[in-house]
Protein backbone atom coordinates (compact mmCIF):
# COMPACT_ATOMS: atom_id res chain seq x y z
CA UNK A 1 0.00 0.00 0.00
CA UNK A 2 1.32 3.41 -0.88
CA UNK A 3 1.18 6.01 1.85
CA UNK A 4 1.45 9.78 1.49
CA UNK A 5 4.43 11.75 2.74
CA UNK A 6 2.18 13.35 5.36
CA UNK A 7 0.93 9.92 6.43
CA UNK A 8 4.47 8.56 6.71
CA UNK A 9 5.53 11.57 8.76
CA UNK A 10 2.59 11.12 11.14
CA UNK A 11 3.38 7.41 11.51
CA UNK A 12 6.98 8.22 12.44
CA UNK A 13 5.83 10.80 14.98
CA UNK A 14 3.46 8.25 16.54
CA UNK A 15 6.26 5.65 16.68
CA UNK A 16 8.66 8.13 18.27
CA UNK A 17 6.00 9.27 20.74
CA UNK A 18 5.25 5.78 22.04
CA UNK A 19 8.87 4.65 21.97
CA UNK A 20 9.80 7.64 24.10
CA UNK A 21 6.88 7.49 26.49
CA UNK A 22 5.94 3.81 26.70
CA UNK A 23 7.60 3.28 30.11
CA UNK A 24 6.08 6.45 31.54
CA UNK A 25 2.58 5.73 30.25
CA UNK A 26 2.78 2.26 31.73
CA UNK A 27 3.60 3.76 35.12
CA UNK A 28 0.74 6.27 34.84
CA UNK A 29 -2.05 4.19 33.23
CA UNK A 30 -1.02 0.56 33.66
CA UNK A 31 -1.21 -2.12 31.00
CA UNK A 32 -4.32 -0.76 29.25
CA UNK A 33 -3.74 2.34 27.12
CA UNK A 34 -7.37 3.16 26.38
CA UNK A 35 -10.61 4.55 27.82
CA UNK A 36 -12.45 3.03 30.72
CA UNK A 37 -16.16 2.20 30.94
CA UNK A 38 -18.37 3.27 33.87
CA UNK A 39 -22.04 2.38 34.28
CA UNK A 40 -23.09 5.86 35.35
CA UNK A 41 -22.09 8.82 37.52
CA UNK A 42 -22.45 6.74 40.69
CA UNK A 43 -19.94 4.13 39.49
CA UNK A 44 -16.75 4.80 41.45
CA UNK A 45 -14.61 2.10 39.84
CA UNK A 46 -10.94 2.94 39.46
CA UNK A 47 -9.32 3.48 36.07
CA UNK A 48 -7.82 -0.03 35.80
CA UNK A 49 -11.14 -1.71 36.61
CA UNK A 50 -12.99 0.53 34.15
CA UNK A 51 -10.45 -0.17 31.41
CA UNK A 52 -11.00 -3.91 31.79
CA UNK A 53 -14.72 -3.23 31.77
CA UNK A 54 -14.35 -1.62 28.33
CA UNK A 55 -12.68 -4.82 27.10
CA UNK A 56 -15.56 -6.82 28.60
CA UNK A 57 -18.15 -4.63 26.88
CA UNK A 58 -16.51 -5.01 23.46
CA UNK A 59 -15.99 -8.75 23.98
CA UNK A 60 -19.66 -9.26 24.92
CA UNK A 61 -20.79 -7.09 22.00
CA UNK A 62 -18.71 -9.32 19.70
CA UNK A 63 -20.59 -12.39 20.92
CA UNK A 64 -18.00 -13.55 23.48
CA UNK A 65 -15.99 -15.81 21.14
CA UNK A 66 -14.59 -18.75 23.07
CA UNK A 67 -11.82 -20.11 20.88
CA UNK A 68 -9.74 -19.43 17.80
CA UNK A 69 -6.91 -17.30 16.48
CA UNK A 70 -6.83 -13.54 16.95
CA UNK A 71 -4.81 -10.56 15.92
CA UNK A 72 -4.88 -7.37 18.02
CA UNK A 73 -4.12 -4.26 15.95
CA UNK A 74 -2.42 -1.62 18.07
CA UNK A 75 -2.01 -3.99 21.01
CA UNK A 76 -0.07 -1.64 23.31
CA UNK A 77 1.29 -3.55 26.30
CA UNK A 78 -0.69 -6.70 25.41
CA UNK A 79 -3.42 -5.91 27.93
CA UNK A 80 -6.31 -7.03 25.69
CA UNK A 81 -4.37 -10.06 24.45
CA UNK A 82 -3.82 -11.26 28.01
CA UNK A 83 -7.44 -10.61 29.01
CA UNK A 84 -8.73 -12.53 25.99
CA UNK A 85 -6.34 -15.42 26.62
CA UNK A 86 -7.51 -15.69 30.24
CA UNK A 87 -11.23 -15.43 29.50
CA UNK A 88 -11.43 -17.52 26.32
CA UNK A 89 -9.48 -20.18 24.48
CA UNK A 90 -8.03 -17.53 22.18
CA UNK A 91 -4.43 -17.27 21.07
CA UNK A 92 -2.52 -15.22 18.55
CA UNK A 93 -0.57 -12.04 18.16
CA UNK A 94 -0.67 -8.31 18.56
CA UNK A 95 1.09 -5.63 16.54
CA UNK A 96 2.38 -2.26 17.67
CA UNK A 97 4.52 0.45 16.10
CA UNK A 98 6.60 0.77 19.26
CA UNK A 99 9.51 -1.52 20.15
CA UNK A 100 9.23 -0.39 23.76
CA UNK A 101 5.55 -1.33 23.88
CA UNK A 102 6.56 -4.68 22.37
CA UNK A 103 9.17 -5.18 25.11
CA UNK A 104 6.74 -4.37 27.91
CA UNK A 105 4.10 -6.54 26.23
CA UNK A 106 6.51 -9.49 26.11
CA UNK A 107 7.30 -9.02 29.80
CA UNK A 108 3.59 -8.97 30.67
CA UNK A 109 2.94 -12.10 28.61
CA UNK A 110 5.82 -13.96 30.27
CA UNK A 111 4.60 -12.96 33.72
CA UNK A 112 1.23 -14.51 32.89
CA UNK A 113 2.88 -17.69 31.53
CA UNK A 114 1.23 -17.18 28.15
CA UNK A 115 4.23 -17.21 25.79
CA UNK A 116 2.94 -20.44 24.21
CA UNK A 117 -0.27 -18.66 23.19
CA UNK A 118 0.55 -14.99 22.64
CA UNK A 119 3.19 -12.83 20.99
CA UNK A 120 3.70 -9.16 20.15
CA UNK A 121 5.29 -7.99 16.91
CA UNK A 122 6.45 -4.60 15.70
CA UNK A 123 4.58 -3.72 12.51
CA UNK A 124 2.76 -0.86 10.81
CA UNK A 125 -0.95 -1.58 10.41
CA UNK A 126 -1.02 0.79 7.45
CA UNK A 127 0.93 -1.75 5.41
CA UNK A 128 -0.09 -5.28 4.45
CA UNK A 129 -0.29 -7.33 7.64
CA UNK A 130 2.08 -10.29 7.89
CA UNK A 131 -0.85 -12.64 8.39
CA UNK A 132 -2.13 -15.32 6.03
CA UNK A 133 -5.46 -14.89 4.28
CA UNK A 134 -8.38 -16.35 6.23
CA UNK A 135 -6.23 -17.39 9.19
CA UNK A 136 -7.90 -15.46 12.03
CA UNK A 137 -11.26 -15.86 13.72
CA UNK A 138 -11.08 -12.51 15.54
CA UNK A 139 -9.58 -9.14 14.60
CA UNK A 140 -9.49 -6.96 17.72
CA UNK A 141 -8.72 -3.24 17.72
CA UNK A 142 -9.14 -0.77 20.58
CA UNK A 143 -8.26 2.85 19.83
CA UNK A 144 -5.73 2.27 17.07
CA UNK A 145 -7.73 3.10 13.95
CA UNK A 146 -7.80 6.76 14.99
CA UNK A 147 -4.07 6.95 14.19
CA UNK A 148 -4.45 5.41 10.72
CA UNK A 149 -4.46 7.64 7.68
CA UNK A 150 -6.01 4.93 5.47
CA UNK A 151 -8.90 3.29 7.30
CA UNK A 152 -10.20 1.78 4.07
CA UNK A 153 -6.98 -0.28 3.97
CA UNK A 154 -7.51 -1.28 7.60
CA UNK A 155 -11.01 -2.58 6.82
CA UNK A 156 -9.76 -4.50 3.78
CA UNK A 157 -6.90 -6.10 5.70
CA UNK A 158 -9.20 -7.09 8.56
CA UNK A 159 -11.52 -8.74 6.04
CA UNK A 160 -8.62 -10.47 4.26
CA UNK A 161 -7.12 -12.11 7.34
CA UNK A 162 -10.44 -13.26 8.82
CA UNK A 163 -11.72 -16.74 8.15
CA UNK A 164 -15.28 -16.97 6.79
CA UNK A 165 -17.62 -16.30 9.70
CA UNK A 166 -14.85 -14.42 11.57
CA UNK A 167 -15.46 -11.31 13.64
CA UNK A 168 -14.03 -7.80 13.73
CA UNK A 169 -14.34 -6.08 17.13
CA UNK A 170 -13.37 -2.41 17.11
CA UNK A 171 -13.51 0.52 19.55
CA UNK A 172 -12.84 4.01 18.24
CA UNK A 173 -13.04 7.73 18.90
CA UNK A 174 -15.43 9.23 16.36
CA UNK A 175 -16.41 12.52 14.81
CA UNK A 176 -20.01 13.31 15.61
CA UNK A 177 -22.53 14.61 13.08
CA UNK A 178 -22.15 18.17 14.47
CA UNK A 179 -20.63 20.15 11.58
CA UNK A 180 -20.53 23.52 13.38
CA UNK A 181 -17.29 25.49 13.35
CA UNK A 182 -16.92 25.06 17.12
CA UNK A 183 -17.24 21.27 16.90
CA UNK A 184 -14.88 21.15 13.93
CA UNK A 185 -12.27 23.20 15.80
CA UNK A 186 -12.52 20.96 18.85
CA UNK A 187 -12.02 17.83 16.72
CA UNK A 188 -9.05 19.44 15.01
CA UNK A 189 -7.48 20.31 18.36
CA UNK A 190 -7.92 16.74 19.61
CA UNK A 191 -6.54 15.25 16.40
CA UNK A 192 -3.50 17.53 16.54
CA UNK A 193 -2.73 16.74 20.18
CA UNK A 194 -3.38 13.01 19.90
CA UNK A 195 -1.39 12.57 16.65
CA UNK A 196 -4.41 11.56 14.57
CA UNK A 197 -5.59 12.35 11.06
CA UNK A 198 -9.16 13.71 10.88
CA UNK A 199 -11.57 11.44 12.75
CA UNK A 200 -14.13 9.31 10.97
CA UNK A 201 -17.79 9.23 11.97
CA UNK A 202 -19.79 6.14 12.86
CA UNK A 203 -21.32 6.31 9.39
CA UNK A 204 -17.85 6.46 7.82
CA UNK A 205 -16.77 3.32 9.64
CA UNK A 206 -19.92 1.50 8.61
CA UNK A 207 -19.28 2.50 5.00
CA UNK A 208 -15.63 1.35 5.09
CA UNK A 209 -16.52 -1.98 6.68
CA UNK A 210 -19.38 -2.76 4.32
CA UNK A 211 -17.30 -1.75 1.29
CA UNK A 212 -14.60 -4.21 2.43
CA UNK A 213 -17.19 -6.99 2.39
CA UNK A 214 -18.31 -7.18 6.02
CA UNK A 215 -21.92 -7.91 6.90
CA UNK A 216 -24.03 -7.55 10.05
CA UNK A 217 -22.20 -4.35 10.98
CA UNK A 218 -23.39 -3.26 14.43
CA UNK A 219 -22.58 0.00 16.19
CA UNK A 220 -22.98 0.95 19.84
CA UNK A 221 -22.25 4.53 20.92
CA UNK A 222 -21.14 4.62 24.57
CA UNK A 223 -19.83 8.17 24.96
CA UNK A 224 -21.45 8.88 28.38
CA UNK A 225 -19.81 5.74 29.78
CA UNK A 226 -16.24 6.76 28.88
CA UNK A 227 -16.05 10.51 29.61
CA UNK A 228 -14.75 9.96 33.15
CA UNK A 229 -11.50 8.71 31.60
CA UNK A 230 -10.58 12.31 30.96
CA UNK A 231 -11.58 13.56 34.40
CA UNK A 232 -9.00 11.13 35.78
CA UNK A 233 -6.46 11.89 33.07
CA UNK A 234 -6.71 15.64 33.66
CA UNK A 235 -6.05 14.98 37.35
CA UNK A 236 -2.96 13.01 36.31
CA UNK A 237 -1.62 16.12 34.60
CA UNK A 238 -0.90 17.55 38.03
CA UNK A 239 1.45 14.71 38.92
CA UNK A 240 5.08 15.85 38.91
CA UNK A 241 6.11 13.16 36.44
CA UNK A 242 3.56 14.13 33.80
CA UNK A 243 4.23 17.83 34.29
CA UNK A 244 7.94 17.16 33.81
CA UNK A 245 7.27 15.14 30.65
CA UNK A 246 5.13 17.94 29.22
CA UNK A 247 7.79 20.54 29.98
CA UNK A 248 10.87 18.66 28.79
CA UNK A 249 10.03 16.08 26.10
CA UNK A 250 9.02 18.21 23.15
CA UNK A 251 5.99 19.83 21.62
CA UNK A 252 4.23 16.58 20.67
CA UNK A 253 4.16 15.52 24.34
CA UNK A 254 3.01 18.97 25.45
CA UNK A 255 0.26 18.99 22.82
CA UNK A 256 -0.78 15.47 23.85
CA UNK A 257 -1.30 16.33 27.51
CA UNK A 258 -2.96 19.66 26.62
CA UNK A 259 -5.49 17.78 24.49
CA UNK A 260 -6.92 15.86 27.47
CA UNK A 261 -9.26 18.76 28.26
CA UNK A 262 -10.11 19.19 24.57
CA UNK A 263 -11.25 15.58 24.21
CA UNK A 264 -13.31 15.76 27.41
CA UNK A 265 -14.97 18.93 26.13
CA UNK A 266 -15.56 17.40 22.69
CA UNK A 267 -17.45 14.53 24.31
CA UNK A 268 -19.46 16.84 26.57
CA UNK A 269 -20.35 19.20 23.70
CA UNK A 270 -21.30 16.40 21.32
CA UNK A 271 -18.46 17.17 18.91
CA UNK A 272 -17.12 13.62 19.29
CA UNK A 273 -18.49 10.19 20.10
CA UNK A 274 -17.03 6.91 21.28
CA UNK A 275 -18.21 3.81 19.51
CA UNK A 276 -17.98 0.03 19.53
CA UNK A 277 -18.26 -1.80 16.22
CA UNK A 278 -18.75 -5.47 15.45
CA UNK A 279 -18.80 -6.88 11.94
CA UNK A 280 -18.63 -10.35 10.43
CA UNK A 281 -17.05 -11.83 7.36
CA UNK A 282 -19.69 -13.88 5.53
CA UNK A 283 -19.44 -17.63 5.93
CA UNK A 284 -18.01 -19.60 3.02
CA UNK A 285 -21.39 -20.48 1.49
CA UNK A 286 -22.44 -16.82 1.66
CA UNK A 287 -19.08 -15.51 0.38
CA UNK A 288 -19.33 -17.72 -2.71
CA UNK A 289 -22.76 -16.50 -3.76
CA UNK A 290 -22.78 -14.73 -7.09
Amino acid sequence: MATTTAGNNLTQRIRNHYNLLAPFYYLLWGQHVHHGYWDDATDQSGQAVAQERLIQELYAFAGAPQEGQLIDIGCGYAGSLIWLAHHARLQGQGITLSRFQQLIGHINIRRQHLTHRLQVQVADAQHTWDVADGSRTLVWCIECSEHLSDRVHFAREAYRVLAPGGTLALAAWLASTDASSQATQLRQAVAHGMLCPPFGSAADYETWLRAAGFEDVAVRLITPHVIRTWDLSIALQQRPLLRWLSDHLGRDVAAFTASFADLRQAYLDGAMDYGLFVAHKPRASESSRV
